[in-house]
């Protein structure tokens, strides 16, 4: 779990996104998601879903959000890394819509592979916390955004972005035109998996 922060326009997205596609394996298998968080994430629903009753008729269903999709895509899939950004994450109380992600965290064995972690949702059931999943989340600190709480500085790296100021104009006046990023090396995730385990 990181988090890049530094003032608007420093590249943090861009930087999630980019590592993200260098780390892809398949042409096929997107293992990058990129979420932008609202002020209105008051609750773990955006992330997770929820049972709604009156669905297929009053018989009842489990919304699934892209972010659980993911999830199931990404446990499917264990020995690929999964990259989840959550986009300007402190646009909400993060504890409000992540606070299921933040006890969990705690809780995963990484060195032992059989040992596994659920969410037990209400509604649906079991849904594996993946191990292969590497969380991003940007953030701008100013007055439209919420500061963290120590429980989320504890489970996450901090990466603070404070480029000068003539990075940012020889950016601004390059030619991006050719942003294609070349794929990894052939077991680069393989190594990124063993690194985080």
């Amino acid at each position: 779990f990181v988090i890049l922060t530094g003032n608007s326009g420093t590249g943090k997205t861009r930087i999630a996104t980019k590592f993200a596609e260098y780390m892809k394996q398949d042409d096929i298998l997107s293992n990058s998601l990129l979420v932008p968080v609202g002020a209105d994430w008051t609750d773990n629903t955006k992330i997770l879903g929820y049972y709604n009753p009156l669905a297929n008729n009053g018989t009842g269903k489990y919304e699934k959000t892209p972010i659980f999709e993911f999830l199931e895509k990404a446990v499917e899939n264990s020995n690929i890394p999964f990259f989840l950004i959550l986009d300007e994450m402190n646009l909400s109380h993060v504890e409000r819509y992540f606070s299921d992600f933040l006890s969990k965290m705690e809780l995963v064995d990484y060195k032992n592979k059989d040992k596994k972690t659920y969410f037990d949702i209400p509604g649906y059931g079991l849904l594996e916390f993946p191990k292969n999943l590497f969380i991003t989340g940007t953030v701008n600190i100013d007055e439209t955004t919420y500061m963290f709480s120590p429980k989320v500085l504890d489970r996450a790296n901090v990466i603070e972005f404070k480029p000068e100021k003539d990075t940012i104009l020889n950016t601004l006046l390059s030619d991006n035109t050719n942003d294609k990023i070349e794929p990894s090396e052939p077991n680069a995730a393989e190594s990124v998996m063993k690194l985080a385990n």
